[in-house]
């Protein structure tokens, strides 16, 4: 059988976030008070921001529907490491709509910085808004199988998808804990709960930072 992947090039959209994260990796800056979470907050604000532009880019390039992925899956093939802090790109195939090709192999954040699904849903952004994917390959796959990611969703003219215009994209520094029911849940403590950060999606599909934890929570 073949092996598609050894085939595989890099896109020009996944070298230039591969760039973008080795800088931003090379350039942490410490953030005075809050000690490595808050240096891994400053780098993750960054890799965000790059995938979130890498995604727009992705939909302009290959003028087809985008996403921004990252992954959530709660099966019994959970993948802690992965769990909230896995982020990808994906673009839907014009030949072929409804299934889906990974533009870039996935990136993970700093240990102990998550996405906060619960506090994005507060601003705006669907929790409805998840899909299961075999990712990341190189070949159009359909929805419906593989692991489950939440998304953001990007025109093929880079404008977001009007049930993600203006929405919340919320990171923040925290500790994977089992809940009753056994699932992964995020739990902060006092230093943890002021470290956090955002993006907000504009219609366009340019974002704007949000730093300040008091205009966040």
């Amino acid at each position: 059988m073949k092996k598609y992947a050894s085939k595989r090039g890099f896109t020009l959209i996944e070298l230039l976030v591969v760039i973008s994260v080795i800088l931003i990796a090379s350039s942490i800056i410490f953030v005075g008070g809050n000690g490595g979470k808050g240096a891994s907050l400053s780098a993750s604000s960054r890799i965000v921001s790059g995938i979130t532009k890498g995604a727009r880019g992705q939909a302009i390039l290959k003028n087809a529907r985008t996403r921004l992925i990252i992954y959530t899956d709660s099966s019994a093939n959970l993948d802690e490491e992965k769990y909230l802090r896995y982020f990808g790109i994906i673009y839907e195939d014009n030949d072929n709509l409804g299934q889906w090709i990974a533009a870039t192999q996935g990136t993970f954040l700093p240990e102990g910085i998550y996405f906060d699904s619960t506090l994005s849903s507060s601003k705006g952004w669907p929790t409805s808004a998840t899909m299961n994917l075999e990712y990341p390959r190189n070949i159009a796959k359909p929805e419906g199988n593989g692991d489950e990611f939440y998304y953001y969703e990007f025109n093929s003219n880079g404008t977001m998808s009007s049930d993600f215009v203006n929405d919340w994209l919320v990171i923040r520094a925290g500790t994977l804990k089992p809940n009753a029911s056994g699932s992964l849940e995020l739990e902060f403590d006092d230093e943890e709960e002021s470290i956090i950060s955002a993006l907000i999606l504009r219609r366009s599909g340019t974002t704007t930072p949000v730093h300040e934890p008091a205009d966040i929570l």
